[in-house]
């Protein structure tokens, strides 16, 4: 059983008390997302327990699913928010979420992103010496002083997939420290900016806390000279980058508790309010992609499972080798079992969802799931084939809610255009 909140009953799959089968038999299109409240729930409830007896903020990064139910949801909870563009700035402010619990970053801010930001009163992560400037000259034109974080590269190795590390110093990211020392006589001199905190994000799909305690004693250093230097630090950003249990049990995977206990000792002797940015260990397990079988094949090497679900709607298997758990919805009337490599209709031989997977051979039509999708699913989404954007649901016990409508082909065509465009001259 992947988790409590899916679970079998005879057989056939719910996630909470719906059975997802039912869905397809009453003709819901698939491919669509879905996701659990209660789990939604579980989750945030593990990391407001982490925190307990700290100064904290459970900033949810926006990235890594922005349908505004969840999001709503979550501020409702008392979370803030981590921002990486001026329209998700907008959405977590329409959903409720606080200004003065946010966070813009990002390691090229748009002059309309650091606009929003400064207009907001948010914090902004500092990435770059030009990012500072930007965001100094925009400040002064405002009338505004902004409060900035420090973003670091300590050079901490986190065990990542490339694509997702962060804090070495071959990563766009951040400020070597020898870079930062260089720029500390200029903080000092910068009109209309007060450094506040800094910040650090190692990576995603962290399996140890071991580099965010080594990332935390290197910045405990940097917050003393910054504090010598006459900059009120207060905040101390550890990011976010907590896996789940895509594998099923094959990881030991940390858990939210033995994240803060890493930084505490840091927090306790410097005074320091702790910022952090899950996304992914956040909202994760709450989602799954539902999709139907369209047919099996043997090519005389392999079985393939081809379902209506694809690389378009999760990108993930393909671009980074991710590993989603895959199973069918009603296991008891399918046939013999069969290592599966499961695949989309996409023209692309990388299309695939899951490849060697024991399962038992489905009919046309079953419908089948892929876990742990509510992060990094819908939100990595693509048009490639003009698949258009699909369905998202909202369990809450036996209810459900329709929380995005699929995209259809008028949706598309009415940005079409045909028209003249005049230069100047």
């Amino acid at each position: 059983m992947p988790n409590a909140v899916f679970h079998r009953e005879n057989g056939a799959l719910f996630i909470e008390r719906v059975r997802l089968s039912a869905l397809l038999d009453a003709g819901i299109q698939t491919p669509f997302f879905i996701y659990s409240s209660a789990q939604l729930a579980m989750d945030w409830q593990a990391y407001a327990q982490a925190v307990e007896g700290l100064d904290a903020v459970i900033g949810y990064a926006i990235k890594a699913n922005s349908n505004p139910a969840l999001l709503r949801l979550l501020a409702s909870y008392g979370a803030g928010a981590v921002v990486v563009s001026d329209h998700e700035l907008r959405l977590a402010l329409e959903s409720g979420f606080l200004a003065n619990r946010m966070l813009l970053h990002g390691n090229g801010k748009r002059p309309r992103d650091i606009d929003s930001a400064l207009r907001a009163g948010i914090l902004l992560s500092v990435d770059s010496e030009f990012d500072l400037e930007q965001i100094s000259s925009q400040a002064a034109a405002l009338g505004v002083t902004a409060r900035l974080l420090l973003r670091v590269n300590p050079d901490i190795d986190p065990q990542v997939h490339p694509y997702i590390s962060t804090g070495l110093l071959d990563s766009k990211f951040g400020f070597a420290e020898s870079a930062l020392e260089r720029l500390r006589p200029r903080l000092k001199t910068l009109p209309r900016v007060e450094v506040c905190g800094l910040h650090c994000h190692l990576g995603s799909t962290l399996k140890s806390v071991q580099p965010i305690r080594d990332a935390a004693r290197l910045l405990a250093i940097l917050v003393r000279e910054l504090r010598s230097d006459g900059h009120p630090i207060e905040i101390l950003d550890m990011g976010g980058g907590l896996g789940i249990d895509y594998s099923r049990g094959l990881d030991q995977i940390p858990v939210p508790d033995e994240l803060t206990l890493a930084v505490r000792p840091v927090l306790d002797e410097l005074g320091l309010r702790l910022f952090l940015e899950p996304g992914r260990s956040l909202v994760g397990r709450a989602g799954a992609l539902i999709g139907r079988v369209i047919g099996v094949k043997d090519n005389g090497r392999k079985h393939f499972l081809v379902t209506d679900a694809s690389m378009a709607q999760l990108i993930r298997p393909c671009l980074y080798g991710a590993y989603h758990h895959i199973e069918l919805l009603e296991e008891t009337v399918a046939g013999p079992s069969a290592a599966f490599d499961v695949v989309g209709p996409i023209c692309e031989s990388g299309d695939f969802l899951g490849q060697g997977r024991q399962l038992p051979t489905p009919r046309p039509g079953d419908g089948i799931i892929i876990y742990d999708a509510g992060a990094y699913g819908f939100a990595m989404s693509s048009r490639y084939n003009l698949h258009l954007g699909c369905a998202e649901y909202l369990v809450d016990g036996d209810s459900l809610r329709l929380v995005r409508s699929a995209e259809t082909f008028d949706d598309l065509s009415r940005h079409f255009a045909d028209q003249p465009v005049h230069l100047p001259r």
